[in-house]
């Protein structure tokens, strides 16, 4: 056996990882980092209102209306149409739709494709949020830029 085989055998895998990486360059949609900077700037505004002048119906309403929206998304557009945990008859799923509607998470369809996509290529190019690009991307990065071509395939 020669020596510092296994060595040029690692070294080798090294390089081949490396050179199969394709290159990518992110697109930022502007439109959408200035509308999360409002969004975030009009966040702090509110709360600033709402220990200064806002009246406890106020906040009562915010409270419900941001568990309505929460419940959209979890019991609509999660369980209901991207994992189809469970038959729901015409009425509650157009109640669904609409407090899915509040939470402003981008229409179902949009939902729902993206988070199979998700499960089905986990932490791959082809995921939409992968947090192998990080925590933030994970997290709200993924709605500023353009789909990676992986995604945009699946």
């Amino acid at each position: 056996m020669a020596p510092n085989s296994s060595a040029a055998l690692a070294e080798d895998t090294v390089e081949s990882k490396v050179e199969q990486k394709p290159d990518y360059k992110r697109k930022i949609v502007w439109f959408n980092v200035i509308l999360f900077v409002y969004l975030h700037l009009s966040f702090f505004y509110g709360v600033y209102l709402g220990l200064t002048s806002a009246y406890l119906k106020t906040c009562l309403f915010g409270y419900i209306y941001g568990n309505i929206g929460g419940l959209g998304i979890t019991a609509g557009s999660h369980r209901l149409w991207s994992h189809r945990s469970y038959k729901a008859r015409w009425p509650l799923r157009v109640l669904l739709c609409m407090f899915a509607s509040i939470a402003a998470q981008n229409d179902i369809y949009e939902w729902c494709r993206d988070h199979r996509v998700h499960h089905k290529f986990t932490e791959t190019d082809a995921d939409p949020h992968n947090i192998k690009r990080g925590f933030f991307f994970a997290h709200m990065g993924w709605l500023m830029c353009r789909k990676h071509p992986a995604v945009a395939s699946k």
